[in-house]
């Protein structure tokens, strides 16, 4: 139950739009959702044929979100490129059964500025990657790099590449994370490193809530170190992930090239670190000037103005009576919109290192 993601290489460069930066969604009954394992932590959805209409600037984009039921909207939508006659698409693993995966992919276009317009749709769009080329400008944007992508590079023995699908649990819709597939480690020493040009970053992954135990993390941004926990005192699981958890995120840092470490300092239990993609906003324009950081001459280190932020999860009755309060309002609210994504997120404290 795959659907093709873009290979990823050295030189591949994503770039993030998500649902809430496209404003052309007219037609059916589209609902935002901002309860669920969402990237941004939003998804719009219609159970009705609508359309979405919107211009971008690359040479490929693709979406990914829930599929449609069968039984309840068509399996096929229309898709025009640049007004160009519309053709059929038919999404992947039409059924029945609704999956969170990729529904959709441009063909490779010339460079450039592009409308595309896709019409009789009932989906889910959570978020949508680009592909830029040479013209495309990138200042403002968002670059998503893949847990699989070779600018990151992992040490240590413990590495685990993960390719299966989420289980989300009892009536919730599973899928692919991020690329399809994700890091796993839970053995002190294990860690990576990667640099980037920018002046902000972030790093997602996933917590597992029936894993017990605890792991400790070292975040190390230009030699600035932010240690990060996640623990858990067992009980009950709700959902078996929280997706797109932000594990670090740095800020307002002096734009130019840039070190982030990671490394596990402690592991107790059966809890891991699992690391599914990372962001950051370039201080490049153009894809001509993103520096290539296997050349020794690259790796120069700006410091950051502001303390960064360490995500840690804390289980609790307060965290537990939150996910659960959601988690009813949710399912109240399922039979007005069957194609969002049905879990909840816990109430999460963040560590705030200054």
């Amino acid at each position: 139950m795959s659907f093709s993601a873009p290979p990823t290489s050295q030189a591949d460069v994503w770039l993030l739009l998500d649902n809430i930066q496209v404003s052309a969604f007219t037609g059916g009954d589209w609902i935002t959702a901002t309860v669920g394992p969402w990237v941004g932590n939003s998804s719009i959805s219609s159970s009705t044929p609508g359309n979405i209409a919107f211009s971008f600037q690359g040479t490929a984009i693709s979406f990914k979100g829930n599929t449609p039921s069968s039984r309840f909207s068509p399996t096929w939508f229309l898709a025009s490129i640049d007004s160009n006659t519309p053709y059929n698409v038919s999404f992947p693993d039409a059924g029945p059964t609704q999956i969170y995966t990729q529904w959709y992919q441009t063909p490779i276009l010339i460079d450039g500025l592009h409308t595309i317009n896709l019409s009789r749709i009932a989906v889910g769009f959570d978020y949508a990657i680009i592909t830029p080329g040479p013209t495309t400008p990138l200042s403002g944007s968002t670059i998503v790099v893949d847990d699989r992508n070779s600018e990151v590079t992992y040490n240590g023995n413990g590495w685990v590449i993960d390719v299966n699908e989420l289980d989300f649990g009892e009536d919730m819709i599973g899928g692919l994370p991020m690329g399809n597939t994700t890091h796993r480690t839970s053995s002190v020493g294990d860690g990576f490193e990667f640099q980037f040009a920018g002046d902000s970053i972030a790093l997602y992954g996933f917590f597992e809530w029936t894993s017990t135990g605890s792991i400790s993390i070292d975040f190390t941004l230009d030699n600035e170190t932010t240690p990060s926990s996640l623990f858990l005192h067992g009980g009950a699981p709700i959902s078996q992930f929280i997706t797109s958890y932000q594990f670090f995120s740095a800020d307002n840092i002096d734009a130019g090239n840039h070190t982030l470490l990671m490394n596990v300092t402690a592991a107790f239990g059966n809890q891991s670190f699992v690391f599914d993609y990372l962001t950051y906003t370039p201080s490049f324009s153009l894809l001509e000037s993103k520096p290539n950081f296997t050349s020794p001459s690259s790796i120069s280190l700006t410091r950051h103005k502001n303390g960064a932020i360490a995500g840690g999860i804390v289980g609790g009755l307060v965290g537990l009576t939150i996910f659960v309060a959601l988690t009813l309002v949710y399912r109240r609210g399922r039979k007005l919109a069957r194609l969002i994504y049905s879990t909840s997120r816990l109430s999460i404290q963040r560590l705030v290192v200054h």
